[in-house]
């Protein structure tokens, strides 16, 4: 029996001497920190946007707009967007906002004159995406689907040179099914580059809408980044009369916060 105990109390030391930082978290349950390895990010979105395309309403003769980025300053009546993002156990969770109301003349096709158009847009996106194991250092892939709601309300004032002057408004929403890539690489500790592309439609809704965003960032702190680059998002859509067939295209920054 003496034996016996010997033996116990050797093997209980032995284990305690093998995993000293399970017995100290054993002993001290307060002292572990659990972290489930989520990444959470809120940013406040600018794009100086162009709008380049044809648009028509309710059956008139479709307005060819364009609108550089530059113009929108004189031009941009009012917008908001912004996002939402979550990393973590190889998933991607992103939803983004974007709400613009633009006013401005537009050209008339076959008829000639010209039309006072005014736009007031919401495009909504929210993916859910897995990492893509590439072994590449300091790179982050996700294959990502998702979904993107549209709701453009337009208003064309046409003044023909031959025919009266037609007023017409019209508003139309939709949602498209996506797929695309998103990628987030580290080039140092500070600088890093995010890359987001998407392609849908596929006739579900419109017949196809692409986007694509490249930007370059800075951390300025843990929690504090910033980034500039350009984003686009073209959208061909027709139904009941409405016709929108145009690309936005611009500037892009973005303000994150992580937490």
């Amino acid at each position: 029996m003496t034996g016996l105990r010997k033996g116990y109390h050797a093997l209980a030391a032995a284990l305690a001497a093998a995993t000293p930082a399970t017995a100290a978290d054993i002993s001290q349950p307060g002292s572990a920190v659990i972290d489930n390895g989520w990444k959470y990010q809120v940013t406040l979105d600018a794009w100086l946007t162009g709008l380049n395309g044809d648009i028509g309403v309710r059956g008139l003769p479709a307005a060819a707009v364009d609108v550089s980025p530059l113009d929108v300053l004189e031009n941009l009546d009012g917008a908001f967007a912004g996002s939402f993002q979550a990393v973590g156990d190889h998933w991607l969770l992103y939803t983004d906002i974007m709400w613009a109301r633009i006013s401005t003349d537009a050209d008339v096709g076959p008829f000639g004159g010209t039309a006072d158009f005014e736009q007031r847009q919401i495009v909504a996106t929210a993916l859910v995406g897995y990492e893509v194991p590439i072994n590449v250092e300091n790179i982050q892939l996700y294959a990502t689907a998702g979904l993107r709601y549209q709701h453009n309300k337009v208003e064309l004032d046409i003044n023909p040179i031959f025919f009266p002057a037609i007023d017409r408004s019209g508003s139309q929403s939709w949602v498209d099914p996506l797929v695309g890539l998103t990628m987030h690489y580290d080039i140092n500790e500070k600088w890093f580059v995010d890359v987001m592309t998407d392609v849908g439609g596929f006739g579900v809704a419109s017949d196809i809408t692409l986007q694509g965003t490249a930007t370059v960032g800075y951390n300025w702190t843990d929690t504090i980044a910033s980034s500039f680059g350009y984003k686009a998002l073209y959208t061909d859509y027709t139904e009941g009369g409405f016709r929108y067939d145009a690309t936005q295209h611009g500037i892009f920054t973005r303000l994150a916060v992580r937490f």
